[in-house]
């Protein structure tokens, strides 16, 4: 049984919202009491399996950029009209299979939301290890974004979209309330998680729906291995055009390094050169210590989906239609793959089969983590607790 019918059945998921551009008060202390260093820290760890599950079946693993651009539009037989993403990112980045979401998809996300979003009211949140509570948040923030993008589709462009059921900007409603704190996407990004983790990295954990955006994981975050999975997120969002971009004449990087300066990078130009350098490759790292500026310019906020919220086939004008229950209804998904998720399929098998020709097949990261061979395991599953079990 997939992950789905097993959430359909036990009516239970989480997800989280996006965020854009901070709006962070110096003299703003409604999130003081979220600062991880305050207070003993315990042994708890939040087990996130059944998130790992739903997002193994909700994201396509795309691969590392070959950091080929790509460019024109495809063109379909019978017609001219291209309904895709045009840009030069477009085969960057995971995506989420949104057309073929049904609605008790997208309800049992937002039961799990809603859960995630209860969670600390049930336990000693404050004496949860830092990175148990950078996981937290991280998982609470994808979880919602993956609601609110699955709620407003097929709308595709993330900077003007609207939270759901608001007049209010996807990043800036208050469509969370956590420990009696109403809060928006940004304030998880920028009050709490920029504010109170002091390292950069923390950059690749806020997938944010667009493809412009640090990808989306296949598994949730963890707090024992929260700091590998940022690190291998950093590697794959540097190392891609829409993290470095380039021409003989000018280097651009992300737009999200303009918003991360004034917590991770005040002296811009030696700090971040000397960030990206620490996650690049050797070409990558070459075009980081050419001597021009570095612009923070590489925008792109088309939707992280299969289609870019389009369901034309071929040379079709309009969506298929069914018949269900007796009603007709316009169909979420062709009758075979939608020609814009064909083209992106095809274009990463062929880079795969590439890279693996050329043995890049992935990437292999060290780093020392605590013993936390004591941990309570806290099952969101509502199961039984193993406490002498560590879940990974």
């Amino acid at each position: 049984m997939s992950v789905f019918a097993r959430i359909a059945l036990i009516g239970f998921i989480v997800l989280a919202a996006p965020s854009a551009l901070a709006t962070q008060s110096d003299e703003d202390t409604r999130f003081e009491h979220f600062n991880p260093s305050s207070g003993d820290h315990g042994q708890q760890k939040i087990d996130y399996s059944v998130w790992s599950d739903m997002l193994g079946d909700i994201v396509l693993n795309v691969g590392l950029s070959d950091r080929r651009s790509a460019r024109g539009d495809p063109v379909f037989t019978g017609t001219r009209i291209y309904t895709g993403n045009n840009s030069r990112y477009r085969y960057e980045g995971n995506r989420l299979i949104l057309h073929l979401f049904e609605d008790f998809h997208t309800q049992a996300i937002t039961e799990y939301r809603a859960e995630l979003e209860q969670l600390p009211d049930q336990l000693n949140f404050s004496a949860l290890h830092p990175n148990e509570q950078l996981a937290y948040w991280l998982n609470l923030y994808t979880a919602t974004i993956v609601e609110q993008v699955a709620l407003n589709y097929p709308h595709h462009q993330l900077d003007r979209m609207n939270a759901h059921g608001t007049r209010t900007r996807l990043y800036e409603a208050n469509i969370l309330t956590v420990m009696g704190q109403e809060m928006s996407l940004n304030d998880i990004q920028y009050n709490i998680v920029y504010r109170f983790w002091d390292d950069p990295l923390v950059i690749y954990g806020f997938f944010n729906g667009s493809i412009g955006s640090p990808r989306i994981r296949r598994d949730a975050y963890e707090g024992d291995s929260v700091w590998r999975q940022l690190e291998s997120n950093g590697r794959e969002f540097v190392n891609a055009l829409r993290g470095v971009d380039s021409t003989p004449n000018r280097l651009d990087i992300s737009e999200h390094y303009r918003t991360a300066e004034p917590y991770f990078f005040p002296d811009w130009e030696n700090q971040i050169r000397a960030h990206l350098t620490s996650l690049a490759n050797d070409d990558v790292a070459s075009l980081v210590s050419r001597e021009m500026p570095l612009r923070p310019r590489v925008s792109e906020w088309g939707l992280a989906d299969m289609t870019n919220g389009s369901s034309r086939c071929g040379g079709a004008i309009s969506p298929t239609s069914s018949t269900v229950d007796g009603v007709q209804r316009e169909a979420s998904f062709c009758g075979n793959l939608p020609d814009n998720a064909r083209i992106l399929l095809d274009f990463v098998i062929q880079r795969r089969i590439q890279q693996m020709r050329d043995g890049l097949s992935g990437d292999v990261f060290i780093r020392d983590l605590p013993d936390r061979s004591d941990q309570i395991v806290i099952d969101l599953d509502e199961e039984e607790t193993d406490e002498d079990t560590i879940s990974n």
